[in-house]
């Protein structure tokens, strides 16, 4: 099922509790969740699309939502969500994520989407600020991180 991209936020959120989560570690987190459920189900995770932006993959809807946070900790769920149950599949990836990379600072989270040959380094060299292709995130994950 695919979802907004304030769903998945949510989620990530809830999953953090107390520590820290800032709005960059939730654009690249929510983005690397996407990529994994592209490439392991075929299946977008949310339906916004991904542009390529300076600090790597944004939504620039979940961005509007959380641009008054700056750099400082996301402490509560974003308000305006949609009343959407997400499920088992998709909440095992987002799980698996925050998992593997609460670890990450934001900048450091930002520096993996930016090396070399990732749907945002292509995207930004030939569009930039443009729309990352879903094709392109599905490929990149299904070649790279499984």
């Amino acid at each position: 099922m695919v979802y907004s991209v304030i769903t998945i936020a949510n989620k990530f959120i809830d999953l953090a509790k107390n520590e820290p989560l800032t709005n960059m570690q939730l654009q690249k987190m929510v983005y690397i969740a996407h990529g994994f459920s592209l490439a392991l189900r075929d299946t977008k995770l949310y339906y916004e699309d991904t542009r390529a932006w300076n600090f790597g993959p944004v939504v620039p809807e979940l961005y509007e939502k959380l641009r008054e946070h700056g750099s400082n900790q996301v402490k509560n769920k974003i308000s305006s969500s949609p009343k959407e149950e997400i499920d088992k599949d998709s909440s095992e990836i987002i799980e698996e994520v925050y998992k593997n990379y609460k670890q990450y600072s934001g900048p450091q989270l930002s520096g993996l989407t930016h090396q070399k040959n990732t749907p945002w380094s292509k995207t930004w060299e030939s569009n930039k600020y443009g729309v990352i292709p879903a094709d392109d995130i599905y490929k990149f994950y299904k070649d790279n991180q499984l």
